[in-house]
């Protein structure tokens, strides 16, 4: 297929148009004889499908938890004007100017059958409920339309708007648009996820964007890979500080309340780079802990981060912070009556599963203290030694165990937000205990969790295993085994008692650009300058460790195939100004069968 550079665009977005490559020439098929319904998705209200009443105090995280989807089935309405789809990329204002589509298009959580779509309509300030029609295509010149309808929506749920279009075939692409107004939105391109044998499934990788700490040209280098098939996003995907490195982060304060999480979700989807990103791939996203506050857990947050004194109760905060998340990203609850879970998993045909984990929020015990009086530095002695100590809590433990030992397909993937390898800074066999770690935050700070998971794979025979992991804004490769500094149990050498391999993503932006700046050491975040500045001597007590490189920003590639894994690492040169630069800092690939490491 030949690419072309632009999307076409109306006339709202001719100053601005979103660079992509799309099909010059798309598949031509069959028009459906009958139109397939879709479903819109309402999220978390009181009792469920009600209405809050202006009267009515906010939300809490239990309310949350009761509330269900509200489901309603949609009626066609027209195309999205003409073969020349309307676009919005015009800098956008804060709600209460010009009404439209600022915000862009998105879709997620894609499957064979179905593909989550999402937008939002910005309002005049203290104007009602909006109906909103979209429609999706077949084609890229938008003549073949699949299904659409109308969608009804208001304040409540911010004037966003999330339709479950199914019915669709497996492993195409469809584009689709949104009017409402006299207004059209920006083209959006999704694809659907194979079924039977696929060859071969490309993904992008994505993790820490602080819009605070930089801008976003590896957002706008990851929308230009037409070869993508859906990009993953391992959380931090906003921040809720009021920090101002680079930029100024909307509103500046540190977010707590509900229309503040929502006010932070809009001023991130204004930006251009992320809107593109949007608009040329389907996301499959977990949070990490900055959806939330720094730190969040179970039941609390790091108390450096959430004070109740000033910041209220964490449940209401949490609440608020799930809220928004539902509302802005769109993504599918696997329980309706449990918004709050959102681990879940995808296949790719036989070729690979995938699992996105929750290591932060649904059942995380609370992070512990360093116990050598050096700070966080920590041993594997008392409470976190505790055999019941959980990480991603009894049932979602079980979901992932049950869903490795299970699966058929050649490959598979975790989305997890944590370093699940050990990271440490004295290494020795773990029957000496005499191993030093640097963050108790890491799975590192849960062994016995770790431990657990590992004893499954090992006991079940999982083979082609590999963890995509972000949060510690540096680029690490590891072979993911058990006591790794005891030769009896691990071989880097020979790779006995190798698992899996683990592949950590570099930052969209949020590792600032300390090659030039330095490290961020305004919270005084000991691992920040140990991960910009330490990765030879990390490396060399951690033998596991096959590569480090803590001071660039970037995103993966990751190419799945029958024969092998390959995973390139590329990297922009700065976020502190616009480039359009990139580079492959390294190119890593594990064959089917062996789970060695190799780098290429």
């Amino acid at each position: 297929m030949t690419p072309v550079s632009t999307i076409r665009a109306g006339t709202q977005s001719a100053k601005a148009a979103v660079s992509w490559f799309m099909p010059l020439i798309s598949p031509r098929v069959a028009q459906h004889s009958r139109c397939h319904h879709a479903f819109v998705i309402a999220v978390a209200y009181r009792g469920g499908f009600g209405r809050w009443d202006d009267s009515m105090a906010p939300p809490n995280r239990r309310d949350v938890l009761r509330a269900g989807s509200a489901l309603a089935t949609l009626s066609l309405v027209p195309a999205c004007g003409t073969s020349e789809p309307g676009g919005n990329r015009r800098p956008s204002a804060p709600d209460g100017g010009e009404p439209g589509f600022q915000h862009g298009v998105a879709s997620g959580d894609p499957l064979a059958d179905r593909v989550m779509l999402w937008t939002r309509w910005t309002p005049i300030a203290g104007s009602g409920a909006q109906t909103v029609s979209w429609q999706l295509y077949q084609d890229a010149d938008l003549t073949e339309a699949v299904t659409g309808g109308d969608v009804v929506t208001d304040a409540h749920r911010d004037f966003t708007v999330k339709v479950d279009a199914d019915g669709l075939q497996p492993g195409r692409h469809y584009w689709y648009c949104f009017q409402a107004g006299g207004q059209t939105s920006s083209v959006g391109r999704t694809k659907t996820l194979p079924v039977g044998r696929p060859e071969r499934v490309r993904l992008g990788v994505a993790t820490c964007g602080d819009y605070s700490r930089g801008l976003w040209n590896a957002y706008a280098r990851l929308a230009e890979r037409d070869e993508l098939d859906a990009f993953l996003h391992l959380g931090d995907y906003i921040y809720e500080t009021d920090r101002n490195r680079v930029r100024a982060h909307e509103p500046p304060i540190d977010v707590v309340a509900l229309d503040e999480y929502r006010a932070r979700y809009a001023s991130y989807r204004r930006e251009s780079d992320l809107q593109a990103l949007h608009a040329a791939h389907p996301m499959i996203w977990v949070w990490d802990d900055h959806e939330t506050v720094d730190g969040t857990w179970r039941e609390g947050a790091d108390p450096n981060d959430h004070d109740p004194a000033i910041h209220g109760p964490i449940e209401q905060r949490q609440a608020n912070a799930l809220q928004a998340a539902l509302e802005w990203l769109p993504i599918r609850s696997p329980d309706p009556s449990n918004p709050e879970r959102i681990y879940r998993d995808f296949a790719f045909g036989d070729l690979l599963d995938l699992y996105m984990l929750d290591t932060r929020r649904i059942g995380r015990d609370a992070v512990l203290s360093g116990n050598l009086g050096l700070g966080d530095f920590f041993t594997q002695t008392g409470e976190f030694a505790n055999l019941e100590r959980q990480m991603l809590g009894p049932a979602q433990e079980r979901w992932l165990i049950e869903g490795l030992q299970q699966s058929t397909a050649q490959w598979r993937l975790l989305g997890n937000q944590v370093v699940m390898s050990p990271l440490k800074l004295v290494g020795a066999p773990d029957a000496t205990g005499a191993s030093v770690y640097a963050n108790p935050d890491q799975w590192d700070g849960y062994a016995p969790a770790r431990d657990r998971v590992l004893d499954a794979i090992e006991a079940g025979g999982v083979d082609n295993l590999i963890v995509l992991t972000g949060d510690v804004h540096a680029s690490i490769v590891f072979e993911l085994a058990r006591d790794v500094n005891n030769p009896a149990v691990y071989d880097p050498l020979t790779g006995r008692g190798v698992l899996g391999a683990e592949f950590v993503a570099p930052s969209i932006s949020s590792a600032g650009d300390p090659q030039n700046l330095g490290p961020d050491t305004s919270s005084g975040d000991l691992q920040d300058i140990l991960l910009t500045r330490g990765g030879g001597a990390l490396l060399a007590v951690n033998v596991h460790g096959k590569y480090f490189e803590g001071t660039r920003n970037g995103y993966l590639v990751v190419d799945v195939d029958r024969q092998r894994t390959r995973v390139e690492y590329w990297t922009v040169p700065t976020v502190t100004q616009t480039t359009d630069e990139q580079a492959m800092d390294a190119v890593f690939e594990v064959a089917s069968g062996d789970p060695r490491v190799q780098q290429v």
